[in-house]
């Protein structure tokens, strides 16, 4: 039972924090805005109460009143708007001393001071916060505050401050046990975003390893397929273009710049006499040459971080009438970046100068890629790519 309760609060807290986006890149303060949009969300939840409750009442009973409270405790609800925005835009801290000393004195405002002993419960969250949003210190501060706006009132109203002082003094109390919870909270706090910063570093520091691993993988194997020079860059460049314009998310992008980064490094399992033959293959070379999509499956799926990367260097020569290999895929079977990847492939082929053939025009290139829309190619995927040629070509 305590597990589904836990598990319950806990999907709400995620929900929560989704809603709230602190505009920073502070850990801490992200942090403490969270917890003081929690506050500020509880101010709001009690006010709504309090007016739900009271306009019943005046419905019933005083109809006349009706209206203009309701407009009154609309208006009251304008500091909360404002504290919940200034919040989310950064302003934690500034946030923090407001909405605190609203809560405290309108409150103050709104009881009758002969129950502050019975306002406690009211009055320690307040002071709590200030203690992990602003400083340890500052609970002393709003512990005075809010016993001057409770002294002030008892003496308004008519009653000695004496009969609070028990109250009075429990709060000072609460603010010298939050100071020290708080005040070793932030420490460990601190220290933690330090470590979570040294590991973030670290992981930056290990995907640009790994990013510029791939690059240097990539011109060695066009300096060994002798393709032409800057091959693998345009081509990478272009697919990350389309593949952005057709909707893949920013992880997906970066996994399609992996794998057209590594399109044909199967190649380095085929022998050179063929790899490097100038004329036509034979069957049986023709054969060799078709297995280094499988050769790419067998290198990359055993490097974890590289098998979302997987579609194109294993499916970049299937076909959309389902004629292509390794594995004669067949329309939308085939993965979605290895589709776009063909085009590319073969539009940027096509246009530039190989050992074997000179390039060919982009009206001749663009003219082929059309004629095999719906054969070779995606007719879709088509469609992006020469409106998106023609828009560079504008």
């Amino acid at each position: 039972m305590i597990g589904i309760q836990t598990h319950y609060f806990k999907k709400r807290w995620e929900q929560f924090t989704e809603l709230v986006n602190i505009e920073t890149t502070d850990l801490s303060l992200e942090r403490k805005g969270q917890l003081l949009a929690l506050y500020i969300a509880l101010l709001f939840g009690l006010a709504m109460y309090m007016l739900i409750n009271n306009l019943i009442v005046l419905y019933i009973f005083n109809p006349p009143g009706y209206k203009l409270y309701l407009v009154e405790g609309v208006i009251t609800f304008l500091p909360l708007y404002l504290f919940w925005k200034l919040n989310q835009k950064g302003h934690v801290t500034l946030t923090a001393y407001l909405s605190i000393s609203f809560s405290i004195f309108f409150a103050a405002l709104g009881s009758d001071a002969k129950f502050m002993e019975y306002l406690m419960v009211v009055f320690s969250l307040p002071i709590a916060i200030s203690s992990f949003v602003i400083r340890p210190s500052s609970s002393f501060l709003f512990a005075f505050l809010t016993a001057a706006a409770y002294t002030a009132s008892s003496i308004t109203t008519g009653y000695v401050w004496e009969y609070n002082l028990t109250a009075i003094i429990a709060l000072f109390s609460l603010a010298l046990m939050t100071w020290a919870v708080a005040n070793q909270l932030e420490n460990a706090l601190r220290k933690n975003d330090a470590l979570v910063s040294t590991l973030r570093k670290s992981n930056r520091d290990i995907r640009d390893a790994y990013e510029t691993t791939l690059e240097g993988w990539s011109h060695a194997l066009e300096i060994r397929d002798r393709e032409t020079e800057g091959h693998t860059q345009r081509v990478t460049d272009m697919v990350s273009l389309i593949a952005n314009m057709m909707g893949f998310t920013k992880e997906q992008l970066i996994q399609i710049h992996r794998g057209a980064l590594l399109h044909d490094i199967g190649k380095l399992g085929i022998p050179d006499e063929i790899l490097h033959k100038p004329g036509p293959l034979t069957a049986q070379e023709m054969k060799i040459m078709r297995t280094h999509p499988q050769i790419a499956y067998n290198l990359l799926y055993p490097i974890e971080y590289l098998r979302p990367a997987l579609p194109i260097p294993c499916y970049h020569h299937e076909k959309w009438d389902g004629t292509g290999y390794p594995h004669g895929l067949k329309g939308n079977d085939i993965p979605l970046e290895a589709r776009i990847f063909a085009v590319i492939d073969v539009y940027d082929a096509l246009s530039h100068d190989r050992p074997y053939r000179k390039g060919w025009s982009k009206e001749r290139v663009l003219q082929y890629i059309k004629s095999e829309s719906g054969k070779h190619f995606d007719p879709t995927v088509v469609e992006i790519f020469i409106k998106e040629i023609a828009k560079h070509e504008n």
